[in-house]
């Protein structure tokens, strides 16, 4: 009997219950759809003509997510090449290939500034336990990419201290889940 192919769901929005399949391994873990689910109800759905970054795309699961509920843009970065590859077939696939932009590389080296876009929301859900949370948000914070009150998602290992690392950022909504904790920030 052959394996069963791993995904990830959309849950909202236009393209709701599509399936986003990936192969596993020990740097990828989708954020589960109650996650998913918490995050967008604290975003209101408000991301109509919305600029996303989804720094760790991994699947890039939480950036269509965002696509399917109206974003205007939404650029992925991705470090692996399988990875990388996955996500421009999924968003052609799933027609929205006009409105992501994949980038291949490591997150913490690009020069986001050369995206010339300011992002209205960013994602930063990185590998666990791998100290890339505080190096993410203070390229950030080192580059002129936010607007006004931007948004960011912090998904990140439970044990993790963030009150250090978000001095600046206003915390809007926090909680909890299995070894996760997940948070919005204002900036």
């Amino acid at each position: 009997m052959p394996k069963k192919q791993a995904t990830s769901r959309i849950i909202g929005g236009s393209l709701k219950g599509s399936k986003l399949p990936y192969r596993p391994n020990k740097f990828i873990r989708p954020t589960e759809s109650k996650t998913k689910e918490t995050l967008f109800n604290w975003l209101l759905n408000d991301l109509e003509g919305k600029n996303c970054l989804d720094m760790f795309a991994g699947t890039g699961s939480l950036g269509i997510e965002a696509l399917s509920r109206g974003a205007k843009k939404v650029v992925f970065i991705e470090k692996q090449k399988d990875l990388y590859e996955s996500l421009l077939v999924n968003l052609k696939r799933l027609k929205v290939h006009d409105y992501g932009e994949v980038l291949r590389g490591n997150a913490l080296s690009l020069d986001l500034e050369k995206l010339s876009l300011k992002f209205d929301l960013i994602f930063i859900d990185p590998p666990f336990r791998e100290n890339l949370v505080l190096p993410s948000i203070e390229l950030i914070n080192s580059n002129d990419i936010l607007p006004p009150n931007a948004l960011i998602y912090i998904e990140c290992e439970k044990e993790l201290k963030l009150d250090d690392m978000t001095k600046g950022l206003k915390l809007l909504k926090q909680s909890t889940g299995g070894q996760t904790q997940y948070s919005l920030y204002e900036s």
